[in-house]
């Protein structure tokens, strides 16, 4: 049986420059040259089924009233989202000292876990 896709979220970034996207390669060579380069071209396809699971099972790790992480279970596997895993995993490395998700990110996390709750 195939996974279905989440397909909106299923499209990976190209950042190749051609005579039809002229107009854009000033915008192609700031975006290869950037620090999101890897989380724009990276190939993480999304499945249904492991996003609702994930979010299903989801809980916020809070310290000191900071969110400091997510955490979860997939087909019995134990899952832990953090800033810095985020960072790591992408190759952004922006993060100086941050450990917490901010409170407005956290919130967005949460309501995000309500909807695929329903779903």
């Amino acid at each position: 049986m195939a996974l279905p896709f989440k397909i909106p979220h299923n499209y990976m970034c190209t950042l190749d420059k051609t005579s039809q996207n002229i107009t854009f390669h000033s915008v192609i060579d700031s975006l290869s040259s950037s620090k999101y380069k890897t989380l724009l071209t990276c190939n993480a396809p999304i499945f249904l089924d492991t996003q609702r699971e994930l979010w299903k099972n989801a809980k916020l790790e809070v310290k000191d009233k900071k969110p400091l992480a997510i955490t979860s279970s997939i087909k019995g596997i134990q899952v832990t989202i953090t800033p810095q895993t985020i960072s790591e995993v992408f190759e952004i490395n922006d993060l100086t000292g941050k450990s917490s998700f901010k409170k407005k990110q956290s919130t967005k996390l949460i309501s995000l876990r309500e909807g695929m709750k329903k779903k």
